[in-house]
């Protein structure tokens, strides 16, 4: 279908919109525009797009002919392109749906930054393919998991019209992850039959939530722990970085081992070599030896931005939970591996 592979332009009222959908997401947003003629067309997006980008900062002229044929003029430069008929197009939602809540834009983006990469990748559980956002009392959460690892992240929003919660597709997530990014100021979430509407500037984002029950993801947080270690966020992520070098078998297995206010970090794989390193940690409780795959503990550990995080151990091969030292804003939760010998 190579229609859903273009960009619908639409010349009306001073503006032009630019209208993009795979029929799971879409994008539509708005740019002034002298418009002479107003009506349609229907470009290859990456062919349009490589023309743009090669164009000289001067004033661009968009035309169409029969064919449909979509002429681009700028300066002494002039492209005709093969389109396709606008009718082609899907129907897109309209921007109007029920207000969910508003959240300021680079905590959205923190949000999004701090949980998607727990998303799953599996396509037989697509409930787990997205990330769970909930709106009520005031907060916004995002929760995002695969089964074997959970991320958490909360923010305090204002004007909350209603208890709201979906599960977004990972890839409408990330596309709003970087709108976010580049925006000051609120961004505006709605819902409307089956999908999240979202209104960052002038640009307006949609997408169908996935159906399916997400998991009570407050049952899996552990609410105790036999060993809690607290330790300087950069110098533990630093610290695995280097040992997770040799940590190249198949779960990138790193061994940690707390003792005596000593935190040691192992990897070992035979036909690559191995690596040892110590940590000075503050701990509570009693020792354990556990193992993580080294990826999926650095990751997190990426995105806190405090000091010092906390490490809750509640057993060899019980969940763990990681997050900044006195917040609870952000909870990681994540399974060890099991070694053997």
């Amino acid at each position: 279908m190579p229609h859903l592979s273009s960009i619908l332009l639409e010349a009306q009222d001073g503006e032009l919109d630019l209208v993009a959908t795979d029929l799971e997401i879409g994008i539509r947003t708005s740019i002034p525009a002298l418009v002479e003629e107003g009506g349609q067309a229907l470009a290859p997006a990456r062919l349009l797009g490589e023309i743009v980008s090669s164009l000289p900062p001067q004033p661009v002229e968009i035309r169409t002919s029969p064919g449909p044929v979509v002429e681009i003029l700028c300066a002494r430069t002039r492209f005709e392109i093969q389109g396709f008929s606008p009718s082609d197009f899907p129907e897109v939602p309209s921007s109007e749906g029920e207000e969910i809540c508003a959240v300021d834009s680079q905590t959205l983006r923190t949000l999004i930054r701090s949980t998607i990469f727990a998303a799953s990748t599996d396509e037989t559980r697509p409930f787990l393919t997205g990330t769970y956002l909930v709106v009520r009392d005031g907060e916004l959460v995002a929760v995002a998991t695969d089964g074997g690892r959970l991320a958490l992240r909360r923010a305090r929003i204002k004007g909350a019209a209603r208890t709201w919660s979906g599960i977004v597709p990972a890839k409408a997530m990330n596309e709003l992850g970087r709108l976010a990014g580049g925006l000051q100021g609120e961004v505006h979430l709605a819902s409307a039959s089956g999908a999240i509407l979202v209104r960052c500037g002038e640009v307006n984002l949609w997408s169908r939530l996935i159906s399916g029950t997400f998991p009570n993801y407050e049952q899996v947080i552990p609410k105790e722990f036999c060993l809690r270690l607290r330790a300087p966020c950069g110098t533990l992520r630093d610290a695995l970085r280097r040992v997770a070098i040799t940590a190249r078998d198949s779960a990138s297995v790193v061994r940690l081992t707390p003792k005596d206010g000593i935190l040691v970090l192992e990897s070992n794989t035979w036909e690559v070599g191995r690596a040892r390193e110590e940590l000075e940690v503050q701990m509570e409780g009693s020792p354990v030896e556990v193992a993580f795959n080294a990826r999926y503990l650095l990751d997190p550990l990426a995105v806190i931005e405090a000091e010092e995080v906390t490490f809750d151990l509640t057993g060899p091969l019980s969940p763990a939970k990681l997050g900044p030292s006195g917040s609870d804003d952000y909870i990681y939760v994540l399974a060890p591996v099991r070694v053997y010998g």
